[in-house]
């Protein structure tokens, strides 16, 4: 009997020696991860004196007729008191100045009135300095539009624009 209890007790150190032994196992070097990019999204310019910082913007394909575009948009999280928001639009999908016929904007102001440019505007200038075409790549710019309302009796001038955003695939 004291035998087979040694037996079993030897047995049992031996299963609790070989279960830790499974489960350790040797670390791999320490290497530094790499540090992701900061996107920050947001578009700001003055609306002729007053700053204007819209955020919850996207940058994506479109296409306006039979024309292709890159959209891209910022607006106010809390839309229902606040209505600003900002739709660029420029022919083209690559980092580059972008001017007259080649953009379409539309800005909604905080009352909810409506605004465009006019393509012949020669006022009107967009500058993609950074567009990577892949799903959450950064898009970055600047830009300075002028625009109207329907009736071409209110015009705003939006100076000093900037954005930055991610790419939505």
């Amino acid at each position: 009997m004291q035998l087979t209890m040694k037996n079993t007790r030897l047995q049992f150190i031996f299963l609790f020696i070989t279960i830790i032994f499974i489960s350790c196992k040797k670390e791999d070097a320490l290497v530094p991860l790499p540090v992701p990019e900061v996107k920050l999204s947001y578009i700001s310019f003055k609306q002729d004196t007053i700053a204007v910082n819209l955020s919850v913007t996207t940058a994506r394909k479109e296409n306006v007729g039979s024309l292709f575009t890159t959209s891209i948009e910022g607006k106010l999280p809390d839309r229902i008191v606040r209505k600003n928001n900002l739709i660029i639009r420029v022919t083209g999908d690559s980092a580059r100045a972008y001017k007259n016929t080649e953009i379409f904007a539309s800005y909604t102001d905080s009352l909810g009135v409506t605004y465009a440019n006019s393509i012949s505007d020669t006022a009107n200038k967009v500058t993609v300095t950074k567009l990577q075409k892949i799903k959450q790549g950064i898009v970055e710019g600047n830009f300075t539009i002028r625009v109207s309302n329907t009736t071409k009796t209110k015009t705003l001038l939006l100076t000093e624009g900037k954005f930055s955003t991610s790419f939505f695939e």
